[in-house]
């Protein structure tokens, strides 16, 4: 069975935190494998339904976020600005310190 590589493409947070979800309560995949013959002509195919476990990292970080979301939702919207400058602020001198 080939595998193919597929670039990464942008994602929305909205797509990251379903994917996140998705890992975190597990899920199942498909998988099929295929024989092939001489010409190239395919001789079999078995498909069968695989389950993935929950990670834990994921549960951890899905909690971490919903717990953040939820000290959040009591800001007014000064203070999310103002919590806002102030991370800007700690990114922008941490990324001048990396330059040095």
């Amino acid at each position: 069975m080939g595998k193919r590589l597929l670039r990464p493409r942008s994602r929305s947070s909205d797509d990251i935190d379903d994917v996140l979800t998705k890992k975190a309560l597990g899920y199942y995949v498909e998988e099929s494998v295929e024989e092939f013959d001489e010409n190239d002509n395919v001789t079999k195919r078995r498909v069968s339904m695989k389950y993935v476990p929950p990670d834990t990292a994921a549960i951890k970080t899905v909690l971490e976020r919903e717990s953040t979301l939820r000290e959040l939702k009591g800001y007014s919207d000064e203070q999310l600005a103002a919590l806002k400058a102030e991370l800007l602020a700690k990114l922008a001198s941490s990324d001048a310190k990396e330059d040095k």
